[in-house]
């Protein structure tokens, strides 16, 4: 759960750093904030984690670095996997991470292209290969479906960029959001065998 935490004020932290407004820049203060303070708490069954600290360090006062943000994201994921690992556990909420990551990833490039007057050449390219593998998952008319047009609509296509930064973000956020919720109740229920749903046993014959 802990890295979980520190997975989405990560991702947050990094779509917020696209900004230049006084309120993203404030967000990405507070999230700051948050992520120290994880990272002074960090239990033991997570002391490995201690390893990135560093990595955070340099990145906390630079949140414009997408790159640097995605390096340190994707070691998070890696020693999630481990763990998952090396305690037999079969949630494969690290799995579940990584495809996560790519709509979070989605979510910073769209926050950077919305800053120009006209979505850069390489921003187009990521953008349409991340939108391409998240509509092979997306429900027709789901809200991902109805984002990702409109990303495609006002963002990708367009000469002239019609969506703002601040909108990129708040349109990607709450799917963002609602993913990790479930993955945190899945831990949750994983954790703790009283959520679990009752097993139906077949009766005897």
């Amino acid at each position: 759960m802990h890295s979980l935490e520190m997975l989405q004020r990560l991702q947050k932290h990094r779509g917020l750093g696209g900004q230049d407004s006084a309120a993203a820049r404030a967000q990405c203060r507070a999230l700051a904030d948050e992520l120290d303070r994880l990272w002074r708490e960090l239990p033991p069954a997570a002391a490995e984690l201690e390893e990135l600290h560093p990595a955070w360090q340099r990145l906390r006062s630079q949140a414009d670095d997408f790159d640097g943000h995605c390096r340190l994201i994707e070691q998070l994921l890696t020693a999630m996997q481990l763990f998952e690992l090396r305690q037999g556990e079969d949630i494969e909420i690290a799995r579940r991470c990584r495809e996560l990551e790519e709509l979070a990833r989605l979510r910073g490039l769209a926050v950077r292209g919305a800053g120009a007057p006209r979505c850069p050449l390489p921003l187009q390219v990521q953008l349409r290969y991340l939108s391409l593998r998240l509509q092979r998952q997306a429900a027709p008319h789901s809200a991902l479906a109805q984002a990702l047009e409109r990303l495609q609509r006002q963002l990708i296509e367009p000469l002239r960029v019609a969506i703002a930064p601040q909108e990129c973000f708040e349109l990607l956020t709450p799917l963002i959001d609602e993913q990790l919720g479930t993955l945190r109740q899945r831990l949750l229920t994983a954790a703790d065998p009283a959520i679990r749903p009752p097993m139906h046993h077949e009766p005897a014959r």
